[in-house]
């Protein structure tokens, strides 16, 4: 007799999970890796990068894969944020710079719309959105977006205080 449509479902649901995780891992794998590229080169930039790569170490260590992917996922865009100039791009224009302010409200609004209060994570990411929001007041785009993407990355994060 074959499965019934609750057990199939039920095995379905096991089976998506476990593919997730996988996926997961591999993202924390990947974004590990860049940022280790990156690193030599953030200098004294370095503490918080450092310390949501430790934490993502935490998670990781207690199976919260996703978190840890999100945790790294911040952390490879800190960096790029942080190597990003500061001069103002005098390059975006027109409909470029109309979709670059689009993104960036975009993210904010979903920064925004995850925040949870962490006593291990709030430091950062206020500090990464008030950078983000500083580099898109003096122009410099590409930093403003990388920054907010850190925040928004923080953001998804589930807290394992």
């Amino acid at each position: 007799m074959p499965p019934s449509k609750k057990a199939a479902k039920k095995a379905a649901a096991k089976s998506a999970h476990k593919h997730d995780e996988g996926k997961d891992l591999r993202r924390a794998h990947e974004h590990r890796g860049r940022i280790e590229a990156l690193r030599p080169s953030l200098g004294k930039n370095a503490g918080d990068v450092d310390t949501l790569i430790e934490l993502a170490e935490q998670v990781l260590a207690g199976s919260h894969f996703k978190d840890a992917a999100d945790l790294l996922r911040a952390a490879e865009h800190l960096s790029f944020g942080y190597l990003a100039s500061s001069k103002p791009d005098k390059t975006l224009h027109g409909a470029l710079l109309e979709s670059v302010e689009e993104e960036f409200e975009h993210k904010l609004e979903k920064a925004e719309e995850h925040w949870e209060e962490s006593d291990a994570l709030s430091s950062i990411y206020q500090k990464t959105l008030d950078g983000a929001h500083l580099a898109l007041k003096e122009g410099a785009h590409r930093k403003a977006l990388e920054l907010i993407r850190a925040a928004e990355a923080i953001a998804h994060v589930h807290h394992h205080d």
